[in-house]
């Protein structure tokens, strides 16, 4: 079983890749901007096709982890291409600009549509109790720490107020105008030993996050049901999810380039397949759409980051060659030190991933 589910977790991203390269492609047809080479997989060619239409060679490989999306010219640092009118760098930089952003945007549309199958299939989620702030984690020496609050404690108000999934949002209020350490209301222990406790805090500002700190991790959660709605609910519901975590993604990216934090916990597709295959034994196939909006949603604002050899710096180069009119010097030079630094930081993590296996 355990097989089955990691070839179903490379699938997976296969489909996620094929989807991100078919984006470059049809811009590229809607743009009439030639493709030089088209692959699904990667490795030892199966299959190969030629498109005498579109001067496109189409290829089918063996490792079904993704594809490629190959223009005539593209990253040519010997110039070799540079005289052939197919070349991309002969079309208008905004043709090529729509080019470069429909495979990070195919990511997004695709999570989007898995998401809005999943809740036409399954029913949207309403809360039908109220929502519930668990503490998971204290940071050493933080004002949570010195006031003892607790991993389990369950935070139900803050000076008075209620909590429910609005804790931020009170925690800064609260913080802005007291003079004094703020009073938390936590209730701990389970049964007959559950009570309440007043603990007394004063938050950190941090400029960082431009809010109030405690130094702890909250699990925010609510019981609910699936229930059956209208189209219109299955779209809200759907976009409300891509935006949450399209959120929490660009979050976890910000606290990773300024501070480092979530480092040691960064996974690649060792990582991932691994995660995937141990949830899917407690949560059965069903654990699939949902990893698939989540990383789909990642690789899709991952590649739109701003560093030499994604999507994002080769839209940062078009826009300046745009505006400019000419092409910046030695952009080929930087994307291929990109894509070096890349794949280095991948071969990295992919062995941190296996000696995490072991």
């Amino acid at each position: 079983m355990n097989l089955i589910y990691i070839f179903l977790a490379v699938l997976m991203f296969g489909f996620m890749i094929c989807v991100h390269e078919l984006g470059h492609f049809f811009a590229a047809r809607l743009t009439r901007i030639p493709v030089k080479e088209f692959a699904i997989g990667f490795g030892p060619q199966i299959a190969s096709w030629n498109s005498k239409k579109h001067e496109t060679k189409f290829f089918l490989r063996l490792i079904p982890m993704g594809g490629y999306c190959m223009f005539y010219g593209e990253d040519d640092i010997h110039k070799k291409e540079q005289d052939d009118p197919r070349a991309l760098s002969n079309f208008h930089p905004a043709k090529r600009l729509i080019t470069v952003l429909m495979g990070p945007v195919m990511n997004i549309v695709l999570a989007f549509a898995v998401a809005l199958v999943l809740y036409a299939f399954q029913g949207v989620p309403v809360v039908t109790g109220p929502f519930q702030t668990v503490v998971t984690s204290i940071n050493a020496d933080s004002p949570a720490d010195a006031a003892g609050m607790k991993v389990g404690d369950k935070i139900t108000q803050i000076n008075g107020i209620m909590v429910e999934d609005n804790l931020s949002e009170i925690l800064d209020a609260q913080a802005e105008k007291a003079e004094a350490p703020i009073a938390i209301t936590v209730e701990r222990g389970q049964g007959e030993n559950k009570r309440e406790e007043n603990l007394f805090i004063t938050p950190l500002y941090s400029k960082e996050d431009n809010r109030y700190l405690m130094g702890i991790l909250v699990n925010i959660s609510a019981p609910t049901e699936l229930k059956k709605g209208s189209i219109g609910e299955y779209v809200q519901a759907a976009f409300k999810l891509c935006v949450a975590a399209g959120g929490a993604i660009i979050n976890a990216l910000r606290g990773l380039i300024t501070t480092g934090e979530g480092f040691n916990e960064l996974s690649g597709v060792v990582g991932v397949t691994d995660a995937i295959v141990r949830q899917s034994q407690s949560a059965s196939f069903m654990v699939f759409p949902s990893m698939l909006i989540l990383i789909s949603i990642n690789l899709g604002i991952v590649n739109l980051f701003p560093f030499p050899g994604l999507d994002g710096s080769r839209i940062l180069f078009l826009l300046y060659e745009w505006l400019r009119g000419k092409p910046a010097k030695n952009e080929a030079y930087i994307h291929a030190a990109g894509m070096v630094i890349l794949f280095g930081f991948i071969i990295f993590i992919t062995l941190r991933d296996i000696l995490r296996l072991f």
